[in-house]
């Protein structure tokens, strides 16, 4: 990803409204999100929107429309007629981010659990080993990568759009910013909390569910 400074203005016409949920926008915006939590692209890092839109093929329009919603998210950050990054999330947005995500994902297991579906236990069960294996090598990437994929499985489960919409914006800046701590955080307690989630969803368990975010509200976030 190329570092050249250009600000992205937004359109402010019909056809932006359109383009907002036009694949194109979802591709693009995915495209960004994909190589800021693999490291391509770092935080503070400048990014083109022409440049990036030559290197993927596409018209600047869309790249625009992406980075704005990435803006939305808190992924990306700008200053007017200056530059657009990749945001900087300090230790101390992630922790804060981190208390808004389990408030919602609370709400969310007390939707999906009761009832909830074993069809989903072995992409859990997958992604929970795959996280033991990324933290025993403690690869960081991998580690965010299988987390972030474990407790995202629930969420397509809610009937609640805008509950999906809210976890789905601030677990980007959690993940953003668990990248770049100090030291990791308590990753016993995650693996703790994910097989009590599979328990959970296995025997359509609320209590252990409820157990599971108990685990999870005790993690700190390692501070500067």
């Amino acid at each position: 990803m190329a570092e050249v400074i250009s600000h992205p203005a937004g359109d402010e016409t019909e056809e932006a409204s359109k383009l907002a949920i036009s694949p194109v926008v979802t591709t693009v915006f995915e495209q960004i999100l994909a190589a800021v939590h693999t490291g391509e692209l770092l935080p503070g890092q400048r990014i083109s929107d022409a440049a990036l839109a030559e290197q993927l093929g596409v018209s600047r329009t869309p790249v625009r429309e992406a980075l704005l919603r990435l803006r939305e998210i808190g992924v990306v950050e700008a200053s007017a007629s200056r530059f657009t990054r990749v945001a900087v999330v300090t230790p101390t947005q992630t922790t804060q981010a981190f208390v808004v995500w389990l408030a919602l994902y609370a709400t969310l297991l007390d939707e999906v659990i009761p009832g909830i579906s074993a069809d989903i236990l072995p992409s859990i069960e997958a992604d929970h080993a795959e996280f033991i294996a990324s933290m025993k090598a403690l690869e960081a990437q991998r580690i965010a990568t299988a987390n972030f994929l474990f407790f995202q499985r629930l969420v397509a489960l809610s009937r609640n759009p805008a509950l999906q919409r809210a976890i789905t914006a601030v677990v980007h800046v959690v993940r953003l910013g668990s990248l770049h701590l100090p030291e990791y955080i308590d990753l016993a307690a995650l693996a703790e909390s994910q097989e009590l989630l599979i328990a959970a969803v296995r025997g359509q368990d609320l209590d252990a569910a409820r157990r599971a975010m108990a685990i999870l509200r005790r993690i700190e976030i390692p501070l500067d």
